[in-house]
């Protein structure tokens, strides 16, 4: 399931990496998201995550990536992109 990134526009390799490791939690948190439906412009929230499911993505997509992110750089209703794109600076 850690296939190579879709190819986003205006993406670096990090960033796809990113994305590829949101997309695949979001998966397994929320099956019932459409996974053609997980693009930058979407917020995790239009994908049917609830509060504690958007935490728990970004907890272990943290995780996964072995960064950090303060609390305080996250804000409701933050699009995937930017979110992808908070955590790719911290790599």
């Amino acid at each position: 399931m850690n296939g190579p990134a879709e190819s986003v526009p205006g993406t670096d390799s990090a960033e796809e990496r990113v994305l590829s490791v949101l997309r695949r939690i979001t998966q397994e948190i929320v099956p019932e998201a459409e996974p053609a439906s997980f693009t930058p412009d979407r917020t995790l929230s239009e994908l049917g995550c609830n509060s504690i499911d958007r935490a728990e993505i970004v907890t272990l997509a943290m995780e996964e990536l072995d960064i950090a992110v303060p609390v305080h750089e996250f804000h409701q209703g933050m699009d995937i992109g930017t979110l992808a794109a908070l955590m790719r600076k911290q790599l």
